[in-house]
């Protein structure tokens, strides 16, 4: 029943379904780069500690001080806004080299932006409410994008599309989920000023 609740059940949904899509597409470029299979563990070891390491910096100096300087709203929109230029990117040159910067600036913006920003918004949702729904959203919600996200790009390599074509079937997926995205940061943001707004308004009736 709540707008705000299914906004952030899409936001999940998205971020699910672009990351299995990337990840199908992360197979297909490791394997056209890499035949031998040592390799491409190496690879995707070297895209891991790259990015643990650039977000550890963020987490301890960038994520707290950027989120109170922009806001949740525009926080939020990071991920989203990195996938629509990356799916852009790799859609016009399919490179290990875009692949790299792609998955990398994804999933830090990811761990160090997107996930702060998130949490945030549960702030202004009842307490009962953020319980039950939090770990509905967080398991049922996020499994089902990963499963409709595999079906679909299953059924797209059925239909033809090759790793550009689904790269760019990925491009308004990532701006639909960017507009959401805005749209849910605005919402926690009014939410919040109404909560201070009706404090201020008890401490005045108090005090009177």
């Amino acid at each position: 029943r709540s707008s705000y609740l299914l906004g952030i059940s899409g936001f999940i949904l998205l971020y699910a379904i672009t990351s299995t899509f990337l990840y199908f597409q992360q197979a297909q470029i490791a394997e056209a780069n890499f035949p031998d299979r040592a390799e491409r563990t190496a690879f995707f070891a070297q895209i891991d500690l790259w990015v643990n390491a650039i977000t550890l910096v963020f987490q301890l100096f960038i994520t707290g001080r950027l989120m109170g300087l922009i806001g949740v709203a525009a926080t939020l929109c990071a991920l989203p806004l990195l996938s629509t230029g990356g799916f852009a990117m790799l859609a016009a040159s399919p490179t290990i080299a875009v692949f790299v910067a792609v998955q990398v600036s994804r999933r830090v913006a990811n761990f160090a932006l997107a996930r702060p920003a998130r949490e945030v918004l549960f702030t202004a949702v009842p307490r009962e409410d953020r319980y039950k729904a939090k770990s509905f959203i967080d398991t049922v919600i996020y499994r089902a994008g990963d499963q409709v996200a595999a079906w679909g790009y299953a059924g797209l390599l059925a239909l033809g599309l090759s790793l550009t074509g689904i790269a760019v079937v990925a491009v308004p997926l990532s701006a639909l989920w960017l507009a959401l995205s805005y749209w849910l940061g605005k919402q926690q943001r009014a939410a919040e000023k109404r909560e201070a707004g009706e404090q201020a308004a008890a401490s005045v009736e108090h005090h009177a």
